[in-house]
């Protein structure tokens, strides 16, 4: 497999991660055994960023502890949900932010084995599920912001973000294996979930004004690295030193969520693993 030029680009991949055994047991050594394939290589890593277990999932402040992990030792970051396989899809180096996910993200089940609904996604206009971003762009829009405990908004405000500043973005149209899970953003019959409608006022709230919301982001995040480990199940192959490449973090935020959050975050229904 060949994909586009990034000579000397250090690529760290960021993946936000809790309570997803069975999709870490399968991205892990699918990932490893795709880089290990790609020619030209990547020099690339990756650190699954776990949140510790008594609080809402928070994928926003993941992606920005990640993203702080590896700053140094990287050039450009990939946002990565757990869920999306890589079957064809180029994750050289890119100059502005650049989703490569596509193929796959068509329509997904929002509650696999209990409801038939499905929701789609707008491809083309996105940034979830892999995304590539310039280490330089995103301290330039502060990252990700830490206030969207459950389920979402948060790359909704990303994309904001990106736009308000009028920065360039770019959109390969990569293929990728979906994993399928209970969608926390919606009931089984394909309604918006509480969660989902407390964070949208909040995502309304914090752009009322119509400016670029400050001092929320890579600048303001507190966090506190509890272990790490190495991670198992990658493939070795002719890069060498493929496990040393892949690192799991549990962190605790010392930030908390919103009362509403906590509420409607309860009121998710309990029918089988959760996700995005």
């Amino acid at each position: 497999m060949t994909v586009g030029a990034g000579a000397g680009q250090r690529l760290h991949i960021v993946v936000p991660y809790r309570d997803r055994e069975s999709h870490l047991g399968q991205f892990v050594p699918w990932v490893s055994a795709y880089f290990d394939r790609l020619t030209p290589p990547i020099d690339y890593r990756v650190t699954i960023v776990e949140q510790e277990a008594g609080l809402p999932f928070n994928r926003g402040a993941l992606k920005n502890a990640g993203f702080l992990l590896g700053e140094g030792q990287s050039d450009y970051t990939c946002l990565h949900d757990v869920d999306y396989l890589p079957v064809d899809a180029d994750y050289s180096w890119a100059d502005c932010p650049t989703p490569i996910l596509w193929y796959g993200a068509e329509q997904r089940p929002v509650a696999p084995g209990i409801s038939d609904k499905t929701v789609s996604t707008n491809l083309e206009s996105t940034m979830g599920g892999a995304l590539l971003v310039p280490n330089a762009i995103m301290r330039q829009v502060d990252g990700y912001s830490n206030a969207f405990w459950g389920w979402g908004y948060e790359d909704f405000d990303f994309s904001l973000r990106i736009r308000a500043r009028r920065i360039a973005t770019g959109r390969r149209k990569g293929r990728f294996q979906p994993l399928d899970h209970r969608n926390d953003g919606f009931t089984p019959d394909a309604a918006p979930s509480p969660i989902s409608q407390v964070n949208r006022r909040l995502f309304q709230e914090l752009w009322s004004t119509g400016k670029i919301p400050a001092g929320d982001g890579l600048s303001s995040l507190s966090f506190e690295v509890l272990d790490r480990r190495p991670c198992d199940g990658c493939v070795d192959g002719g890069q060498g030193g493929v496990r040393e490449r892949w690192e799991i973090v549990r962190v605790r935020f010392a930030h908390v969520p919103r009362p509403d959050q906590v509420e409607a975050d309860r009121a998710a229904p309990a029918c089988g693993p959760q996700g995005r």
